[in-house]
């Protein structure tokens, strides 16, 4: 069934499904965090692609209460519960509606905009492969220099066949493959379990 991120109700009932399985995730998204290499009391900018109602934006600024955090998502309903779930924080936060199915979803940044850090939690499996691979080129060019990009995702193991062309979930060792391709360095699964997986790396600090 294709997901309605326009449809109030059907957001409503995803967030309550995903609220009942949040406290399964908690140590992933808790190591999404603890993946940025920067002080906790730092002034941190941060990336959270795909922010949802704000599950990864919340434990960034747990972990980095200075933090600054744009919250990027394609559905305006999604970003309408973010927005009341992190009300105690909004000046620091900034909503973005934008789609990163495409190129376009870079229009709504503020120019020359870079970050210290780019997260994002089940949400780019959505997009195609061959998608993915130029949303973690246009990710590695938004990294200031030392910055981080950490996904915690479903994947999809070698062997097992595409379910859906649209939405393949791509295999965690091609994803690995492309981010050290692209210039990412220090690459690396953190954590998986079974059809799940937390990854990343870093882009140089000289870059």
């Amino acid at each position: 069934m294709p997901h309605d991120w326009d449809s109030p109700e059907y957001v409503r009932q995803w967030i309550a499904d995903g609220d009942k399985a949040d406290a399964q995730r908690a140590d992933q998204i808790k190591l999404l965090a603890s993946l940025i290499q920067c002080r906790s009391q730092e002034c941190i900018h941060v990336l959270d692609l795909g922010a949802g109602y704000g599950i990864v934006t919340r434990e960034i600024l747990t972990a980095y209460p200075n933090a600054t955090v744009v919250c990027l998502d394609r559905s305006a309903e999604m970003l309408k519960h973010g927005k009341e779930r992190l009300a105690d924080n909004l000046s620091q936060l900034d909503f973005v509606q934008a789609n990163f199915d495409t190129s376009d979803w870079l229009t709504p940044l503020q120019e020359n905009q870079c970050f210290d850090a780019v997260l994002s939690s089940r949400a780019i499996h959505h997009v195609v492969d061959e998608r993915k691979q130029r949303l973690y080129e246009e990710v590695f060019h938004l990294l200031k220099p030392g910055g981080c990009f950490a996904n915690h995702d479903l994947v999809r193991h070698p062997d097992e066949p595409v379910r859906d062309s649209g939405n393949p979930l791509g295999t965690l060792e091609d994803q690995i493959r492309w981010l050290s391709e692209i210039g990412f360095v220090n690459v690396q699964c953190f954590w998986r379990d079974g059809g799940r997986a937390v990854f990343g790396g870093y882009k140089p600090a000289s870059a």
